[in-house]
């Protein structure tokens, strides 16, 4: 992760990285963890970069469309490709950032889950994960806590960052992207939507935000060293 000062663990020479598995205590589960949610994480961060260039790409392209048909006073084509770039950029682009969303959360809330199963297995816990009450990465941490007994996953200052992230899929999935309360919940972490209808508004570098934070969450989440 070259904005995290973890180049070093990168097992491939190019865009897009991948974890090296040297670099990681394959006999804790806790760094096995690790290397699993980074097989995942490291070259989704390329995902979301070459979705950025496609999107400007056809942006461009619509551009060109509509200077070439004004050139030749094809009025219609014109408008065709105004019209086309501007929904491509209203809704084309963000749709886009959504699914980015939708994956990302996914990614993280199996790799939790995932560091619960290796605790299970490998420290020979009694509890599974599927058996604490409630859902998502609460029961994820609250198994963490009570059952393997890791203290701070919580308390880490990504935390709450973490499941506004959360919440904001959350709206995505049930909610078509609106938010309708805890208003004051994405102004704090700048997570954007408009005013007229609550839409979330999400951009290339909100994501690029978000994956950063995720990666810095676990890095230093999954540790946490469990208290004898």
């Amino acid at each position: 992760m070259g904005d995290n000062g973890m180049d070093n663990i990168h097992s491939i020479d190019s865009n897009v990285k991948f974890p090296d598995m040297e670099h990681y205590d394959m006999g804790k589960a806790s760094e096995v963890a690790l290397y699993l949610a980074h097989c995942d994480f490291f070259p989704f961060r390329s995902v979301i970069e070459n979705n950025k260039i496609a999107l400007d790409v056809i942006n461009e392209s619509y551009r060109q469309m509509a200077a070439e048909a004004r050139e030749k006073d094809d009025f219609v084509s014109e408008q065709w490709a105004m019209t086309s770039g501007t929904l491509h950029s209203c809704r084309v682009e963000l749709l886009t950032q959504y699914a980015l969303l939708l994956t990302m959360v996914s990614l993280l809330e199996e790799s939790v889950n995932t560091l619960c199963r290796l605790y299970h297995d490998l420290n020979h816990l009694d509890k599974e994960l599927k058996d604490i009450k409630g859902n998502g990465l609460e029961r994820a941490a609250k198994y963490l806590k009570e059952v393997a007994g890791i203290v701070g996953f919580t308390s880490d200052k990504q935390w709450e960052y973490i499941t506004a992230i959360r919440d904001a899929r959350n709206m995505v999935v049930h909610n078509g992207g609106r938010i309708y309360k805890d208003f004051d919940k994405y102004d704090k972490f700048q997570i954007g939507y408009r005013e007229e209808d609550h839409q979330l508004y999400l951009e290339y570098g909100d994501i690029i935000k978000m994956y950063e934070a995720i990666l810095d969450f676990m890095d230093r989440a999954f540790r946490i060293v469990p208290q004898s």
